[in-house]
């Protein structure tokens, strides 16, 4: 949680509801959206300096909104240097499949077709969020931000040799959205997986 944190605050400034709201859209196949979860590792991070905050009044209400500190920038460039590991990620639930001849057929039917209905649901509502997604609108709506926030629009320009601000933005969400193909496509080889196991039965 504490690099998609990172990741998140790279481009914006946020509060700790408001990176929930982002996790919950974007991430929650990758981490919890609780905000008790946010908020210790926000507190972490800023324990080891790789957060700041300020606090602004809302709406009459108090809030801290977070930025990402040098420190965190550097942390989490070193850690998106280091290739992508699938051996780590380990999902518990797979053993009920490694064990599921304990059970008769029926049950076998039931909890396999159980497994299919909830992938088919996770795919709709990735379908659903990759054709909601205005690349463009929100492309522009990051460069608005940033020629706001000078002291983010100087750190994007220090990320590798593109001094063009649009390139850079267009080059984050080429690969935001390769993230949420990954999972798209994940989740349909899943659904033909169980598929083909039922027939198998």
């Amino acid at each position: 949680m504490d690099k998609i944190i990172l990741g998140i605050l790279m481009l914006h400034r946020m509060t700790a509801y408001e990176i929930k709201n982002v996790i919950k859209n974007s991430f929650k196949s990758m981490c919890s959206d609780s905000l008790g979860s946010i908020q210790v590792a926000l507190k972490r991070l800023f324990e080891m300096e790789m957060v700041i905050f300020e606090e602004v009044v809302e709406n009459g209400v108090n809030k801290k909104r977070y930025a990402i500190t040098e420190v965190g920038q550097a942390e989490l460039l070193e850690w998106l240097k280091i290739p992508i590991d699938n051996s780590k990620t380990k999902n518990v639930d797979l053993a009920k499949l490694l064990f599921m001849g304990y059970v008769s057929k029926k049950e076998q039917e039931i909890l396999i077709d159980k497994v299919i209905l909830s992938l088919e649901e996770e795919y709709r509502s990735f379908l659903q969020l990759r054709e909601s997604i205005d690349i463009s609108a929100e492309q522009l709506q990051i460069e608005e931000y940033l020629n706001l926030d000078k002291q983010y629009q100087e750190r994007m320009k220090s990320l590798y040799n593109e001094n063009n601000l649009s390139n850079k933005i267009k080059e984050i969400s080429k690969f935001t959205l390769a993230a949420l193909d990954y999972g798209i496509d994940n989740v349909e080889f899943n659904i033909e997986w169980f598929k083909k196991l039922k027939k198998k039965l």
